[in-house]
């Protein structure tokens, strides 16, 4: 059981939830997912997914950049940007906070401006 992230969009495949619109039932472990299942919202193959982080301990203090998820607010996307992920299709290395992303960055799963995204938490 767990969960997985779709390094391409973001997506969060959870087993205990499974991925019921396309006839994944509760409780299937991501190994048991069919080989050509796909990611529902990108369609990033299974190797595409990584293991969840572990939840971080300690909150970063102020000296410390901002490390904050935000998440594409267009239409159906909701792609996460997740700084300690980057954007592996932009060129946008590990560690990088949203704030110090280029002006011209643009969601890699819609094509949408920085400015359609909202800081999560």
């Amino acid at each position: 059981m767990g969960k997985r992230i779709c390094s391409v969009c973001g997506y969060e495949y959870d087993s205990a939830i499974g991925d019921p619109e396309n006839g994944i039932a509760p409780g299937t472990p991501f190994e048991d997912l069919p080989e050509d299942w796909t990611c529902p919202v990108c369609g990033a193959s299974k190797e595409e997914f990584e293991a969840a982080p572990a939840a971080q301990a300690a909150e970063a203090t102020s000296s410390e950049k901002d490390m904050s998820m935000y998440q594409c607010q267009t239409g159906n996307c909701g792609y996460i940007y997740r700084p300690e992920k980057g954007d592996r299709k932009g060129k946008i290395p590990a560690g990088t906070p949203f704030d110090d992303l280029p002006d011209d960055w643009r969601c890699p799963v819609c094509g949408a401006s920085k400015k359609m995204f909202q800081k999560l938490g």
